[in-house]
Parts: C-alpha cells; sequence; structure tokens
C-alpha cells in the first residue's frame, strides 16, 4: 500500500503545480505574513469634545480637601461662601494634589476591520489564522494647539466590536501609554498579547481598540486643546 499511494500523491501534487493550481499546503499552513495594524485613525482628547466634563457653573472650589489642612472632605459641598455642587452633574472629588478637581475618564474608540483594511487578508476570508501576535505598540503623542491637558494617565484597551469605554464587556487591559510628546515604544505583557491575539485571529470580525485617559481638572481654567496619540504596530500571522 505504501509503495502504490506515495508515487500517486506525489504525481498528484505535480499536476496540481503544473497547472498553477492550489496544493494542501497553500490551504494548511506555511502562509506566513505581517502587516501593519490598520488603525484608520488617531485617537484624540480634545477639551472641545462633548465628551469632555464641564466645569461647575462657579468653577472647580479651590478647596484642600485631604491631610491636616483639609476644609472639607466632601468637594461637593465647599465650605461657604461657596455654592454646593451637583456631582452627578460635575464628578468632583479629591484629586491627587489633596485639593478638589474635576475627575473623570475621557475614551475615544477606533475601528479596526482587519478583512476589510489589510490588502493581504481580503482575499483570504474563507481561510482561518492559526497564529496573529502583535509583540510592541508605537505610540506618537501631539499636543495641537499651545497649552496642556490635565491628563494625568492614559491606557489602550482591547473590546468587541461597538464598545465605547473600558468598561465596556470583554474589554482588556492592553497597556499604559507613556505621557510624553513624540514617539515610544511599548512592549505588550504576555496575558495582553495573547488577548489581542485572540482578537486578531477572527479576522473577520471587527473589534475596537480603545484609549482611556485619566483627566484631573483643578481650578485653573483648561485651555483649549486636543491632544493626538497615534498607535501601530506590525502584526505577524500565518495560516
Amino acid at each position: 500500500m505504501r509503495g502504490t499511494v506515495g508515487p500517486l500523491w506525489l504525481a498528484w501534487l505535480a499536476a496540481a503545480g503544473a497547472a498553477g493550481g492550489c496544493s494542501m499546503f497553500d490551504q494548511v499552513g506555511g502562509g506566513n505574513l505581517s502587516f501593519d495594524l490598520p488603525v484608520t485613525r488617531d485617537f484624540q482628547i480634545d477639551s472641545t469634545d462633548p465628551r469632555w466634563w464641564p466645569a461647575p457653573p462657579y468653577g472647580v472650589p479651590d478647596v484642600v480637601c485631604s491631610g491636616s489642612a483639609a476644609l472639607v472632605s466632601d468637594c461637593c459641598q465647599p465650605p461657604p461662601p461657596m455654592a454646593a455642587v451637583d456631582c452627578q452633574a460635575y464628578p468632583l472629588s479629591c484629586g491627587d494634589s489633596g485639593r478638589c478637581a474635576l475627575v473623570f475618564d475621557y475614551d475615544d474608540a477606533v475601528e479596526i476591520y482587519l478583512a476589510r483594511d489589510v490588502p493581504a487578508l481580503q482575499q483570504q476570508r474563507d481561510r482561518v489564522l492559526t497564529q496573529a501576535t502583535l509583540a510592541a505598540i508605537d505610540t506618537t503623542m501631539e499636543v495641537a494647539d499651545a497649552g496642556t491637558l490635565p491628563l494625568r494617565a492614559a491606557s489602550l484597551w482591547v473590546a468587541p466590536e461597538n464598545a465605547t469605554s473600558d468598561q465596556a464587556a470583554g474589554a482588556v487591559f492592553l497597556t499604559g501609554i507613556p505621557l510624553r510628546l513624540g514617539t515610544s515604544r511599548v512592549d505588550l505583557a504576555a496575558d495582553a498579547r495573547d488577548a489581542l491575539s485572540a482578537f486578531l485571529m477572527d479576522f473577520n470580525t471587527p473589534f475596537v481598540l480603545i484609549l482611556s485617559g485619566h483627566v484631573v481638572v483643578g481650578s485653573a481654567l483648561v485651555p483649549k486643546t486636543a491632544l493626538t496619540i497615534n498607535v501601530s504596530g506590525q502584526v505577524n500571522a500565518s495560516f
């Protein structure tokens, strides 16, 4: 049996190659490729955007709220003659400086759709990736206008399609984003790489990357400015 099947198998492969057809090795294994992560636009944190929480009508109370010099422990009830603040409408809390502040998270989501936006995958939608990894990301940060935003931290998350915040079901933390102008490279931890790989391998299903910025606004006026963050990286994959 072995002496009969072997030659027939080799003959079939030779005939398929001569005819320009696809061999089994074109369908299973051996199809390595790399491509840039198709992030279709920059992330943006903008103090003029409706997602930016406004300050209370009379401003953020300039009050010490922690330590031995604290005047209040509840920034929603500043001492007279300051007016009480509706903290459902204006999320005040004790900021990291020990003074009252407007504290909130600002999230921006960008869709990633590999089958649509990666040319190497557009004609392979009936196939299955056996692996897809992204080990590191590059971030480039720019401030559009003069002034700086009161941004204390930024992080990158991956989540299912249509998610808009890092609190969405299925959202997974990937990495912190360095808060410095220019370009930085960030290596992803093993658990983050695994979480992202699961979304990348299912390349026919869109997903989102979410940039979440932690904002702490004190009593000073916030400049009307925007911070843009470009995220890029190279995916290594195989069929």
